[in-house]
C-alpha cells in the first residue's frame, strides 16, 4: 500500500513538471521554473527513498556441532590459584619435574613441587609479590618483569621468559636474571634481527626451546615471523641415542631449509 501511494505522487509530480515547462517561455518564468524543477527533483528523491526496504534476515547462519566423546578421561583441579592469589597464565615442567607457573597479570613466576594437590604451596621465583612491574635484571628477588606471556626451559634448567610488554627475552638461572635479546622499547614493537642488544620484537610473541638445534624459536605474532636464537652448547648438553643422531644427520637439509630469521649471540 505505501508503494502505491508513493508511485501516485511521483506521477503527479511528473505531470506538474511538464506543465511548468510549457509556461516557462519568458525569462522570469524560466527562473521560477528552474527553482520549481530543483525543488521537484529533491522531492522526487525523497519520495523514492520512501519505498519499502528489502527485508534482510538478522539470523546468523550456524552449523551443528558434531562431537564424539572418548571415554576414560576425567578432569581434576590440582592447584587453585584463587587461594594463593596467583593467576596461572602459562605452565612448563622443569628437567627436575617441578611445575613452573607464569602469572602474567601480576608479572611473577612460581615453582611448585610435584605431585600436585590442592594444598601445594608455590615458591616465588622471580618478580614482585607486591605487583610491581618493570625491566630489572640482576638478583631474582630484585628482578622485575612486565606482563610476560610465555616460558620454556632448556636441558640445563635455565628458564626463558617471553617478557612481552618489555619486548624482551629474559633468561633465569641460578645466578639471577638477564636479558638475552630485545628490550629496547618502541610503540607497538619493531622487527630487527642481529646481536642481542640490537634485536627488536613486537609486543605479542611466545617462545619454545628446541633441543635438536640448541635454540629458541620465537613466534613473533606481531611481526608475522618466526625468529631463532642460538643458545650456548653447554645449555643443551644431553646424550643422544645413536639412532636419533643418524636421523638428524639424514634430515640435515630440513634444518637448513627452515624459513626463519636468526638472532645471533653477541
Amino acid at each position: 500500500m505505501p508503494n502505491k501511494w508513493v508511485i501516485s505522487l511521483l506521477i503527479c509530480l511528473i505531470i506538474f513538471n511538464d506543465d511548468v515547462s510549457l509556461v516557462s517561455a519568458s525569462p522570469p518564468a524560466r527562473i521560477v521554473a528552474g527553482i520549481v524543477t530543483n525543488a521537484m527533483s529533491t522531492l522526487f528523491k525523497w519520495l523514492w527513498s520512501l519505498r519499502a526496504p528489502v527485508l534482510k534476515s538478522d539470523k546468523a547462519v550456524s552449523t551443528r556441532s558434531l562431537m564424539k566423546f572418548e571415554a576414560g578421561y576425567t578432569v581434576e583441579t590440582v592447584f587453585d590459584g584463587n587461594k594463593a592469589g596467583i593467576e596461572p597464565y602459562s605452565i612448563e615442567v622443569s628437567p627436575t619435574g617441578e611445575l613452573l607457573v607464569l602469572d602474567s597479570a601480576n608479572s611473577n613466576l612460581y615453582k611448585i613441587s610435584t605431585p600436585l594437590s590442592r594444598y601445594s604451596r608455590p615458591k616465588h621465583v622471580v618478580g614482585s609479590p607486591e605487583g610491581y612491574t618493570g625491566h630489572v635484571d640482576g638478583k631474582l628477588r630484585e628482578a622485575r618483569m612486565y606482563n610476560p606471556k610465555g616460558l620454556t626451559v632448556d636441558d640445563s634448567g635455565n628458564i626463558y621468559i617471553a617478557d612481552t610488554m618489555n619486548m624482551a627475552i629474559r633468561k633465569i638461572s641460578d645466578t639471577g636474571i638477564t636479558t638475552i635479546a630485545g628490550g629496547r622499547w618502541s610503540h607497538g614493537g619493531a622487527h630487527m634481527d642481529g646481536a642481542s642488544e640490537d634485536a627488536k620484537f613486537s609486543d605479542d610473541f611466545d617462545l619454545i626451546y628446541v633441543r635438536s638445534s640448541c635454540s629458541l624459536l620465537v613466534t613473533d605474532r606481531g611481526n608475522q615471523a618466526i625468529r631463532e636464537i642460538q643458545l650456548h652448547d653447554s645449555d643443551c648438553s644431553y646424550e643422544q641415542p645413536d639412532e636419533l643422531q643418524h636421523e638428524q644427520q639424514h634430515d640435515e637439509n630440513f634444518y637448513i631449509g627452515i624459513a626463519k630469521t636468526t638472532l645471533t649471540k653477541s
